[in-house]
């Protein structure tokens, strides 16, 4: 499956809005296990591949538009 870069920053973006946001605001516990961390983590993540994601094309693009 192959997003373009809009699609890519966008979902970075809004995924580490929505970890610092869950991660300030809310918190959820069940028996000892945080689900409100867990899903800060999972979204965190998700925005830092998705922004290094981004960041690795864009360099590629670069190098690949001086070299023609």
């Amino acid at each position: 499956m192959h997003l373009s870069d809009e699609k890519i920053i966008a979902i970075g973006g809004i995924s580490l809005a929505l970890g610092i946001l869950i991660g300030r605001f809310l918190h959820f516990e069940y028996a000892g296990f945080s689900f409100t961390d867990f899903a800060e983590g999972i979204l965190i993540g998700l925005s830092l591949v998705m922004n290094l994601t981004y960041l690795v094309r864009r360099k590629k693009s670069k190098t690949s538009n001086t070299l023609k």
